[in-house]
């Protein structure tokens, strides 16, 4: 294990989904690698409204920390978008209650901007040290930014896995879900002035877990590897599309092992916004590589560095020695 000063401070914002039925699970992945991972102290957990409603994932996040032991500090945010009218397009996302859970629900406690005043906080106490790892919507790094602008001083680098570069969006043609989710509040955070890490859709849709590989975690009878099986499984029938003998992408994982081994992705510089005023492509992530025409002429200034390929076999190796071989270990 690496001595404690080389480990780099994190906090992860998420909307775990693990342990809500039919969420996407991944982001618990994620996580999982962190806590795994001895070049990375997490100084605190803060949970977004985006794959499930915020205290589904406040809940499905407590579950994860308590089967790791763990004292890392949780914190929820708001159950509603960074943009009030943007709200109202997206009080759905508050709403899923017909979703079946299996981790306790939990209310979290507190003011409800506990997150945004929690990222401050760290940061501040911390200045130049914690690093942000955002694997959902942007909307409580808005909410910081917002109610504390001086935040942008403290902060060294946010990884987001976030947008599409050249490729397209996910939940529509132009918009990847996160930055769709609260495209106002990914805006703020390009335009904060914190050094961005950009994991697009352009990398994410390069890694790859197999069907049989999510499928043989439930292969071994620890409860927690269980767990998993019961909670990925309906993620895996909902998502038939995506899982012909492909398997399923590596969204969130991805950005965080980005954070461990950032030479496993190549990048380049680019000026980025999101579209917030768009009526068919609200959402959309800007990238200005300042190869077209305008761009050639404005010479915009890069506020990005945007992953464009991956080495996927080192990723590969990554994954199942923090996750997957980790979980496989697990004695009942």
């Amino acid at each position: 294990r690496r001595k404690m000063d080389m480990q780099k401070k994190i906090i992860i914002d998420t909307d775990p989904a693990m342990g809500t039925k039919g969420g996407d699970p991944e982001d618990c992945f994620a996580i999982m690698m962190a806590l795994n991972s001895p070049e990375l102290e997490v100084v605190g957990i803060t949970t977004v409204q985006g794959n499930v409603p915020v205290e589904r994932g406040y809940s499905n996040a407590a579950y994860l920390l308590n089967e790791f032991n763990s004292e890392i500090p949780l914190k929820a945010g708001p159950s509603h978008t960074f943009d009030e009218e943007r709200n109202k397009e997206r009080i759905w996302l508050s709403q899923r209650e017909d979703m079946e859970q299996l981790t306790p629900l939990l209310k979290p406690e507190k003011a409800k901007d506990d997150a945004a005043s929690f990222i401050y906080e760290k940061c501040k106490q911390n200045s130049g040290e914690i690093e942000l790892v955002t694997i959902g919507p942007l909307t409580n790094i808005a909410i910081a930014l917002s109610n504390y602008p001086d935040l942008k001083d403290h902060v060294p680098k946010i990884t987001m896995m976030a947008g599409a570069a050249k490729t397209p969006g996910n939940i529509t043609p132009s918009a990847e879900f996160n930055v769709w989710a609260d495209p106002e509040a990914a805006d703020v955070v390009f335009t904060s002035g914190i050094p961005i890490v950009m994991i697009p859709l352009d990398v994410c849709h390069q890694t790859r877990m197999s069907r049989e590989e999510l499928i043989s975690i439930g292969d071994n009878p620890h409860p927690f590897c269980q767990f998993i099986k019961e909670a990925v499984d309906p993620w895996i029938n909902i998502r038939t599309d995506l899982i012909s003998d492909e398997g399923l992408h590596l969204y969130d994982s991805l950005a965080m092992a980005s954070v461990i081994s950032p030479n496993l992705l190549t990048y380049k510089s680019a000026y980025v916004r999101t579209e917030t005023a768009g009526l068919l492509t609200t959402g959309e992530t800007v990238c200005e590589f300042n190869e077209s025409i305008m761009g050639k002429i404005l010479k915009q200034k890069f506020n990005a560095e945007v992953a464009l390929e991956l080495d996927v076999v080192r990723f590969n190796q990554l994954f199942q020695e923090r996750v997957t071989g980790y979980l496989r270990s697990l004695k009942s």
